[in-house]
């Protein structure tokens, strides 16, 4: 009988570790950072008000000559918008879950519980996608329930040509131009100078990124602090712009030393968090790419006017065992209230 060595040896028990890795930790910063309000009273449906000042009155009023007409008020407008019902279904099979509870699942003890926490966050991703994309909004028809209109659609000039996933979206049947239904108010629509649409590669820092800024103090009167929600392309960008002082004709040059410093091995480049300007302020925070419509899609958001309308926040419904095992509905109601279009701005670039 020959001995018996490792090659031939039966019976030999799997060794698995009880760690379980994970490298794909992409926040959701604009789901996380937006304030919450009040759901609306028919989600299916609803409108927020909207206005802006008049046209300026010469004075020169003679003495002694009473009132004998009267201002009119500046009307108000209305932007529509419907709200979206999201839904995440974990289920785990009985004999699964048995396995998981006699602690004969590596790094797991509860499986229905651990599918349960990842579609809670599954959940959140799939509302950052969808409210950073160019989706339009649209009616519950019976077999297709309503979208919220997303930011790509609310920052627009309602002429240029949007980006469309239909490979995440397959069934995202948004314009490229223009509005599926519910067009926002021609005068209350983002303008064009406050969208950038060139090179991401050629964009210039005092000519197209300080330029939205200025634009839209020009259009608005507004010194703001805006919230720029970035991809790895436009970040790169934007630190680029740490590592020379550009040259204008007419100026004397001047020499930048700050563009880094070495400790030990390691050289510490320059980085941009905040950018600030004569007419707002830049706070930047990366995006995953993955959200976003494209790599060269940059939000630039005034967070007062922005809120998420909440009919339901996060409700987890059991639903009933018929046998094959636990399974629960994670369902959200939200709907993305914009506020004024022309408080923000936009990169819609390309490589």
């Amino acid at each position: 009988m020959p001995a018996i060595t490792a090659p031939n040896q039966v019976g030999v028990r799997e060794d698995l570790s009880d760690l379980i890795y994970l490298a794909d930790v992409k926040a959701t910063p604009f789901t996380s950072m937006v304030k919450k309000g009040p759901g609306p009273l028919d989600p299916l449906l609803w409108e927020y008000g909207v206005k802006k000042r008049g046209n300026r009155k010469r004075g020169g009023v003679p003495d002694g000559k009473d009132i004998n007409a009267f201002d009119a008020q500046n009307p108000r407008d209305f932007i529509q918008t419907r709200s979206e019902v999201w839904r995440r279904a974990p289920m785990v099979g009985f004999l699964a879950q048995i396995r998981s509870r006699n602690g004969a699942i590596a790094g797991v003890t509860n499986e229905f519980d651990e599918a349960v926490a990842d579609q809670l966050e599954e959940l959140k991703r799939d509302m950052e996608k969808e409210f950073f994309s160019n989706q339009d909004s649209t009616r519950d028809d019976g077999v297709n329930g309503s979208h919220t209109r997303a930011l790509g659609r609310f920052i627009y000039d309602g002429s240029a040509t949007l980006t469309i996933n239909t490979t995440d979206f397959p069934l995202d049947t948004s314009p490229t131009t223009g509005y599926a239904e519910l067009p926002i108010p021609a005068g209350y629509r983002t303008p064009s100078n406050q969208i950038f649409t060139g090179s991401i590669a050629a964009m210039d820092e005092t000519a197209d990124f300080a330029a939205l800024l200025d634009a839209k103090w020009g259009n608005t009167g507004a010194s703001s602090e805006l919230a720029g929600f970035v991809t790895q392309a436009i970040k790169n960008r934007i630190n680029f712009y740490t590592w020379y002082q550009k040259e204008v004709p007419g100026f004397n040059a001047s020499v930048q030393v700050t563009t880094g410093r070495v400790s030990g091995d390691t050289f510490f480049g320059p980085s941009v968090d905040i950018y600030k300007s004569e007419w707002g302020t830049y706070r930047l925070f990366p995006v995953s790419a993955d959200f976003m419509p494209t790599l060269y899609t940059g939000y630039f958001l005034d967070m007062k006017q922005i809120r998420l309308r909440v009919t339901q926040n996060v409700v987890q419904t059991e639903l009933p065992n018929q046998g094959g095992g636990p399974r629960e509905m994670i369902q959200s109601i939200i709907g993305l209230e914009a506020g004024d279009p022309r408080a923000h701005a936009k990169i819609d670039g390309t490589a």
